[in-house]
């Protein structure tokens, strides 16, 4: 749930900026931007954090943590 709220909050604000905020600025905002991202350094944190995503989403066995007494007699 907290997961749908915040996702719903960041798109409205990604619309929101995006309506309000002229073409002219966005266009003199990435300039700089677009080269960094043909640096070797970004191209490197981009696969790190790629590899992290997919680790911290990688399945898990289930825990069967279900607190019984154990029946040992």
């Amino acid at each position: 749930m907290r997961l749908a709220v915040g996702a719903g909050v960041v798109a409205a604000a990604a619309v929101g900026v995006a309506v309000l905020v002229p073409r002219r600025r966005w266009a003199a905002m990435a300039a700089p931007l677009k080269g960094a991202l043909e640096l070797p350094v970004a191209a490197a944190i981009a696969a790190w954090a790629a590899g992290l995503w997919h680790d911290l989403n990688a399945p898990t066995p289930p825990a069967f943590d279900d607190l019984r007494p154990f029946d040992e007699f």
